[in-house]
């Protein structure tokens, strides 16, 4: 089994049993979006008069739909650790971004955890390909060449499953995600790019972009 079905396989296991007391520690590692949705209806529907469900969890989405109450927890790893009082949702994650404790009066944290959006130029791909086409200096052209990776449409068969990837592009100083479900093809691509696995077939007899990787399984 992949990671994310031993993991789905495992939460079941765990839902199935008739106890008092559920526990859960990352049930939503290894999972796709839509796994960690169902994983977590299936965690809140086990919740009754009698019964506590108490989850450790890091994705704030899934956070935020499977709680009631937060509690968050900070210190030194290896150290010591401190569980506050238990939170409202939205005021916990609150808390535990803003890394200040109202109720302990007390900071965590010497920093805000906050989401930005990069701000990228979606047009440098396209700027670099037309001074490459256009300008006649080679320092110029070499220069576009190292704004931005093309890669071919390719194909690949782990019998019996087939990935066909589309030709496309990324360019530097930029981070790309790639979202999918368990066993589309993610990491078979990945693969590919970073030259661990060789593609079936390439278009008209193109090449794969001669990158300097570094690459976590």
């Amino acid at each position: 089994m992949s990671g994310g079905e031993l993991q789905r396989f495992i939460i079941a296991l765990t839902c199935v049993q008739e106890v008092d007391v559920y526990m859960f520690d990352e049930p939503s590692s290894y999972l796709d979006v839509k796994q960690r949705l169902n994983a977590a209806r299936c965690i809140r529907s086990l919740l009754k008069s009698e019964v506590y469900v108490i989850v450790v969890e890091h994705d704030l989405s899934i956070l935020d739909y499977l709680s009631d109450f937060v509690c968050c927890l900070y210190g030194e790893p290896g150290a010591y650790g401190v569980v506050t009082m238990p939170f409202s949702v939205r005021h916990g994650i609150n808390v535990f971004l803003e890394g200040f404790d109202p109720k302990a009066n007390m900071r965590f944290r010497d920093f805000e955890l906050t989401f930005k959006v990069s701000e990228t130029d979606d047009e440098a791909a396209d700027t670099a390909k037309n001074i490459e086409a256009s300008s006649n200096s080679e320092a110029d052209k070499k220069k576009a060449k190292k704004l931005y990776f093309n890669y071919p449409t390719m194909t690949k068969t782990l019998a019996p499953f087939q990935l066909t990837v589309e030709e496309g592009l990324f360019a530097e100083s930029e981070t790309i995600v790639m979202l999918g479900q368990n066993g589309t093809g993610k990491t078979t691509f990945i693969k590919m790019l970073a030259g661990i696995m060789k593609p079936d077939e390439l278009k008209d007899g193109a090449e794969l972009p001669r990158l300097n990787v570094s690459y976590k399984p």
